[in-house]
């Protein structure tokens, strides 16, 4: 959507939300359907995570998204080089831009993450594509306070694909956070280059949006997101903003006893969709100020 007449917020969908889709349905969606009901919603691109269990080959993805206008981005766990070598190669072969990288290299050490990071930004931009590091759990970002002081010593080009959902319920957040928790969540949004949207809660990473019970934890997750988006706009100004709709397929979706997924993701993401457009137009007013 087009909010003013420089910047847009624009909508992703990770192809692993498609998966198992339609809800309660009597097939699931091919590829090809997957990506037909993403031109039909409005969405401006889709995302293919390399380490979901049907992540599709590069040459059936092309094939299917040709004609279509969809953006590529791709999303990986990278352990080392020369698995960052083979994620790049299935985003030159997709025509995608973008990498949202989850690093699989685990330490303590600021200084290595930061070295490490800056390394792998700068094979990514030798190969034309724009790197983000996303806030994800087991992975090198997998606690927040470290990530927080590695945002601020990473090079200013670096930015960070905001996942707050993994913090909240790996780091057990309380609906009402504490001064110290919103400290450390704002020094992560002063370098957010993205954003992605999952409400989670202090016991689980992915809620039903229609439980009255999810009511705080989608206040919460709507004020961060807004709060992010104000910080990218104020950083970038007259840029695009994406935000990625990332509800997962099960064990992230909730099930019943009989192991049926309990909310239908699909409209869910719609919904998130609706709230971060909202967001956004007060992040607009907020950017200006």
């Amino acid at each position: 959507m087009s909010l003013t007449g420089h910047t847009s917020l624009r909508f992703v969908q990770s192809l692993w939300a498609m998966e198992d889709l339609p809800w309660r349905g009597d097939r699931f969606w091919t590829l090809e359907e997957q990506l037909g009901q993403l031109v039909e919603a409005g969405y401006h691109g889709y995302a293919v995570d390399l380490g979901a269990s049907k992540a599709p080959t590069a040459t059936d993805l092309t094939a299917a998204a040709a004609g279509t206008g969809l953006t590529a981005t791709v999303m990986a766990f990278v352990p080392d080089e020369k698995t960052l070598g083979d994620a790049l190669r299935y985003a030159a072969t997709i025509g995608a831009a973008d990498l949202v990288l989850c690093a699989q290299h685990h330490t303590l050490d600021l200084d290595e993450a930061v070295a490490l990071t800056t390394r792998w930004h700068g094979i990514a931009a030798a190969e034309g594509v724009r790197l983000e590091l996303e806030t994800h759990r087991n992975t090198m970002t997998n606690d927040m306070r470290f990530t927080a002081a590695l945002a601020e010593r990473l090079p200013g080009q670096i930015e960070l694909a905001i996942d707050l959902s993994h913090y909240v319920v790996g780091a057990e957040i309380p609906s009402t956070p504490t001064a110290e928790i919103e400290g450390q969540v704002a020094a992560l949004l002063r370098r957010g280059g993205s954003v992605q949207g999952r409400v989670a809660s202090r016991c689980q990473v992915q809620l039903p949006l229609h439980h009255g019970s999810s009511e705080p934890w989608i206040a919460l997750a709507r004020r961060w997101w807004r709060d992010a988006f104000t910080q990218i706009l104020r950083r970038r100004p007259g840029t695009d903003v994406v935000f990625l709709t990332e509800l997962g397929t099960a064990p992230y979706a909730m099930t019943d006893a009989a192991g049926v997924q309990v909310s239908d993701r699909w409209d869910e993401a719609r919904l998130l969709r609706e709230w971060a457009a909202e967001e956004f137009t007060q992040a607009l007013k907020e950017s200006a100020r």
